[in-house]
């Protein structure tokens, strides 16, 4: 019998994404071929995946690609096996189909061949067997637990256009060996709704959205993490414990001004940060006493910052709501506003009362943006 543990990472991964190999390259793959697919699928925390993948691609049994993955809107990393690597994979079933294995199934557990298992289910299945096994233990018949999305505090998704390059860089954080990305933005600029639209798209984490104003207790939010914990996995009791939680991803949204207990407990996250993944949304004009985390964390690779800017100009076009606007229109909306997310929306709407309150701009030149904003070509 195998003992636990004896087919190793690498193995377990070439064998997940065997079943996805086709002759033609398909139009979209499957969510299992991500990073985050091969964790939930081999059941390791997406942290160890980077490493695993680099060793297959690195030996030419994997290739990386960035294409379409259904369910998702935006091209993304995927991962599809070589014909080397198939090579690899009808070497390493042979032995497979040899060993013995404790197989557990309605209840009970018996000895069983990997030949037997592949008889009983099939030879796909019983390859996803095998490769997700626990401890030592095959499972069979065992459905996947579906992830806890706790997002009630999160913002709806609205109007969104263009940021891929940000997207873009996110999804490469999820697949780095990185702990925390801080996303940065004056207010206005859209870091709440980048961060909404990019947890859109990972739907096989566990998430909890924690929304922070300057009265969030850190006993209240540590409480709040621990409660999620708990919902993903019954024995979690900790904060520590909540940070070692793999495929889970904690956001904190609009991190600003915060008291000193609620900075040293995002000190602790960033010191003792372990398999979950931590992203916080911050305005650039923080106080410098506020924040929680230095130079040389970022120097390390623990923390990766993404400072954000204004919308492109076609952004800016579709955000206003008038694709035909006059040129030098939108280069003067764009000079005023520097793309601005916020101001762009209230333009759109005509929100004259808002834009007064949530801008320097004006009466008059709030009337100048409106009288831009309709100009056409």
């Amino acid at each position: 019998m195998p003992e636990p543990g004896q087919l190793n990472v690498n193995d377990r991964v070439l064998l997940h994404l065997c079943r996805f190999a086709t002759d033609v390259p398909p139009e979209e793959y499957p969510a299992d071929c991500t990073q985050a697919g091969i964790a939930i699928a081999v059941g390791i925390s997406r942290t160890h995946v980077p490493r695993a993948v680099r060793g297959l691609v690195k030996d030419g049994l994997v290739i990386e690609l960035t294409a379409r993955v259904k369910g998702h809107d935006r091209r993304m990393n995927v991962y599809a096996v070589t014909t080397e690597g198939l090579n690899n994979v009808d070497r390493l079933w042979k032995t497979l189909l040899t060993l013995s294995y404790p197989v557990l199934g309605d209840g009970k557990t018996t000895e069983m061949t990997g030949k037997d298992i592949e008889e009983l289910v099939g030879r796909k299945r019983a390859i996803a067997a095998i490769s997700q096994m626990r401890d030592g233990v095959v499972r069979i018949h065992e459905t996947r637990r579906a992830p806890v999305r706790e997002l009630k505090e999160a913002p709806a998704v609205g109007a969104f256009y263009g940021r891929e390059p940000e997207l873009k860089l996110m999804d490469d954080f999820m697949d780095s060996d990185a702990k925390v990305l801080v996303v940065l933005g004056n207010r206005g600029y859209g870091t709440t709704a980048l961060t909404r639209k990019f947890i859109e798209g990972q739907e096989e984490e566990d998430v909890l959205w924690a929304a922070l104003t300057p009265e969030t207790a850190a006993k209240e939010l540590e409480s709040k993490l621990i409660d999620f914990g708990k919902r993903v996995r019954k024995d979690v009791t900790t904060f520590s414990e909540v940070l070692g939680l793999g495929n889970a991803i904690l956001v904190f949204d609009d991190y600003f001004s915060a008291s000193d207990d609620l900075v040293e407990l995002f000190a602790d996250a960033i010191d003792n940060a372990k398999d979950a993944k931590i992203v916080i949304s911050a305005r650039q004009e923080t106080p410098a006493y506020s924040w929680f985390y230095q130079k040389k964390h970022v120097d390390s690779g623990t923390v990766q910052e993404l400072k954000i800017k204004g919308l492109d100009e076609n952004s800016a076009k579709r955000m206003l709501g008038n694709d035909k606007i006059e040129k030098d229109a939108l280069r003067r909306i764009m000079m005023m506003t520097r793309g601005q997310p916020m101001i762009l929306k209230l333009l759109k709407e005509e929100n004259f009362k808002e834009l007064k309150k949530n801008t320097v701009f004006t009466s008059e030149e709030i009337r100048y943006l409106l009288f831009l904003k309709d100009k056409t070509q």
